[in-house]
């Protein structure tokens, strides 16, 4: 991190007096991953069943930290990804008591366990596949963490929707004018309208009447801090749960992590059009990840599943409800696998870690070639990387 400074002059009588006042430090970083990945693309078959090999150059991540106090008692934060050009966080941390920080803004929600506690696009080579299915992620919370024996949180977060508009556009021929039409669906509970779902349902849409909660306990108990994560979201008709362990001593760390969430979407029975349902999917994702420094080296294994039981309507055949999972060629279709076996180099220490790894990932994903079926495929990577900071 860069500090900077302030320093001031004053006019005291006649004489100029130099004043040093109390200037909010400021701290500015970055942080960045850039790899190379030769893949044989096994979840895509381009030609008929034949894979292509691909080499990619990819910036993975980059991001720019702004840190710095108005006083003793409150701190801000700004982080913001320069790949995606967006405002991934941006906070203040009011500090009343030495055991009490209170948060509010932007923020990382304490979901999804200790895999996502511990890793993100610029400091892990590798991140479970079950992530991307994290409904808060960074939202706008406010956050109550009292440390003793540990931490212990709440977060009152901007609460989880799932929108979306569609266009539909239709053409005269007697007058040749086209008209634009314009629906929103949504998939979650707390936005929309007082139209019901269907015309039929007693169900109705509603808006955001309350926060998203999530909790958490981390503990501190020497070597082994153990985590406990539980959120309600959605207007509470769906939630999250993890739990893990982590192990440090020097020069190993390691950790296991477990997600279980199950989540409620509303929407229209797919056989019979006029008649609303409620869709249970549940997903489940494991990860356990371990490195050993060893003089510049610093090897490491991460394991990590993904499983998904989506909702099924009773009455459709297989082929429909593979095509109702709104999967396409090469995306997972239930279950994924991966394994990673890599190592840093710390020659350069903590800021400048170039790595290589060789990540394997296989699972049930949609046929490429007939989308109505399924198959098991395999995607081997091998990858050369810098992870970077400072």
């Amino acid at each position: 991190m860069m500090k900077v400074f302030g320093t001031y002059l004053t006019l005291a009588g006649l004489a100029l007096t130099p004043m040093v006042y109390a200037v909010p430090e400021v701290e500015v970083g970055s942080e960045y991953q850039i790899n190379v990945i030769n893949s044989n693309d096994g979840l895509n078959d381009k030609d008929l069943g034949k894979q292509t090999k691909t080499t990619a150059l990819n910036l993975k991540g980059a991001k720019v930290v702004f840190r710095g106090k108005l006083s003793d008692e409150i701190a801000w934060t700004v982080l913001y990804k320069l790949k995606e050009a967006e405002l991934e966080r941006f906070y203040l941390t009011y500090k009343p008591f030495a055991n009490l920080d209170i948060t509010i803004g932007k923020q990382k929600i304490k979901t999804y366990g200790l895999h996502r506690r511990l890793s993100s696009s610029t400091t892990t080579p590798v991140t479970g596949a079950y992530l991307d299915l994290n409904p808060l992620k960074d939202r706008v919370a406010l956050d109550i963490t009292y440390k003793l024996g540990g931490s212990w949180s709440l977060q009152l977060v901007d609460d989880y929707s799932n929108c979306s508009d569609k266009t539909t556009y239709t053409n005269n021929p007697a007058t040749n004018q086209v008209t634009a039409s314009t629906t929103t669906t949504c998939t979650s509970w707390n936005r929309g309208s007082s139209a019901g779902i269907v015309a039929n349902s007693k169900e109705k849409q509603t808006t955001q009447k309350q926060p998203a909660v999530a909790l958490e306990w981390l503990g501190s108990f020497g070597a082994f801090s153990p985590l406990v994560q539980y959120a309600i979201y959605d207007l509470g008709k769906s939630s999250t749960a993890s739990a893990g362990l982590r192990y440090q001593s020097e020069g190993m760390d390691s950790y296991v992590s477990y997600t279980l969430d199950t989540r409620h979407n509303k929407g229209v029975d797919p056989v019979e059009a006029g008649r609303f349902v409620e869709e249970k999917n549940v997903y489940m994702g494991l990860v356990a990840y371990a490195e050993y420094k060893v003089a510049n080296y610093t090897p490491f294994i991460h394991f990590s599943t993904l499983q998904t039981d989506p909702y099924e309507s009773d009455g459709l055949t297989e082929d429909k409800k593979i095509a109702l999972e709104a999967n396409t060629q090469g995306k997972l279709d239930r279950n994924e696998n991966t394994i990673a076996i890599g190592t840093h180099f710390d020659h350069w220490g903590a800021y400048y870690r170039p790595y290589v790894d060789v990540v394997v990932a296989s699972g049930e994903f949609v046929d490429p070639v007939d989308p109505a079926s399924k198959k098991d495929l395999t995607r081997t990577d091998l990858v050369v990387g810098l992870i970077g900071k400072f």
